[in-house]
């Protein structure tokens, strides 16, 4: 199978290393030495060895592999989705060998770190048998469906800017599963002696990591805010999905993030248009609608105020 995606723009033939894959059971490319791989299980229970140790994992959880290699088995009625890409396709400097030496971690600070942050959960980590990350159901849903909106970009090629809007869902979802698994995870994945083993990144998406609450209700609010962000968000959806009164909400936000719900919101949202607009040429009607904005003049116009410059002035910094 090719792992990756051929198709025709305004200039011709175009290759994007990026394919996604959906299956019964495991692809038999899932150990390609040449990509990384976000590995869902949707459906059942499998066991794999990675370094000498075997475990086990039920549905939903999410694999974020390189080419190291996992050993995967599984019982029937599993069905999996892989996302294979290239490093590359998010900035072309980051080839596996280059990742691998940790060249990025010294750039701390700029553009290309940032990037680099997006594929650093990907790295393992001493005594953690690889990454897994384990999802609420909210989170998975969102997960599944960007990975649904970026296959059909792949699928479909309807117009010139499929390569450019596949890879703004690659990017988004990177960023996603950063935030959506920034928890420790306890007591689901399990040893086959049954010992229990804390696997999980701790991570951030359209936030600072200095953002994270030890609140849970706010966190899981963020979480929420996160899953629903090209969406419409009320206060009246926030209050009553998380039995909360409005004067409790702000003043929970405020003591633990130092700004209000609604505030926050708009900077989860401002922070993903910004990725959007320095890595992707899709049009600023577009990126507004995907970070919940339905009137461009009113996004240019929250834009400007929360960094300074249109969203015009902001992309022509990075080409």
């Amino acid at each position: 199978m090719e792992l990756c995606t051929r198709g025709m723009n305004p200039w011709g033939e175009r290759v994007v290393h990026i394919l996604v894959h959906s299956c019964e059971g495991i692809p038999e490319d899932i150990n390609d030495k040449e990509t990384y791989k976000i590995f869902t299980l949707d459906e059942g229970t499998l066991f794999f060895t990675y370094k000498g140790k075997k475990k086990m994992v039920s549905a939903p959880a999410v694999f974020l592999l390189t080419e190291e290699a996992v050993s995967f088995s599984c019982e029937k009625d599993v069905l999996t989705t892989t996302v294979f890409f290239k490093p590359t396709e998010i900035r072309e400097e980051f080839t596996p060998e280059r990742i691998r030496a940790g060249e990025f971690e010294r750039d701390f600070g700029k553009t290309i770190h940032q990037d680099y942050l997006l594929l650093k959960n990907f790295e393992n980590e001493v005594d953690r048998p690889c990454n897994i990350l384990l999802p609420g159901v909210s989170a998975y849903e969102k997960i599944s469906k960007i990975i649904k909106l970026m296959n059909e970009q792949l699928t479909l090629k309807n117009d010139g800017y499929w390569p450019c809007r596949s890879r703004s869902y690659m990017i988004e979802l990177l960023s996603f599963i950063s935030y959506a698994c920034a928890v420790s995870v306890l007591n689901i994945v399990k040893e086959r002696n049954d010992d229990t083993e804390a696997i999980g990144s701790l991570c951030s998406m359209y936030t600072d990591t200095k953002d994270m609450t030890g609140n849970e209700i706010v966190s899981d609010i963020i979480q929420y805010m996160g899953v629903h962000i090209e969406e419409k968000i009320t206060q009246e959806d926030i209050t009553k999905r998380f039995s909360i009164n409005r004067n409790m909400l702000n003043k929970m936000f405020i003591k633990e993030t130092s700004m209000t719900w609604l505030n926050y919101l708009t900077k989860m949202r401002i922070n993903l248009a910004q990725v959007m607009l320095a890595e992707t040429e899709l049009q600023i009607a577009e990126i507004a609608s995907r970070v919940g904005y339905d009137d461009s003049n009113y996004f240019i116009k929250v834009f400007k105020k929360y960094t300074g410059v249109t969203p015009s002035n902001y992309r022509e910094s990075f080409w």
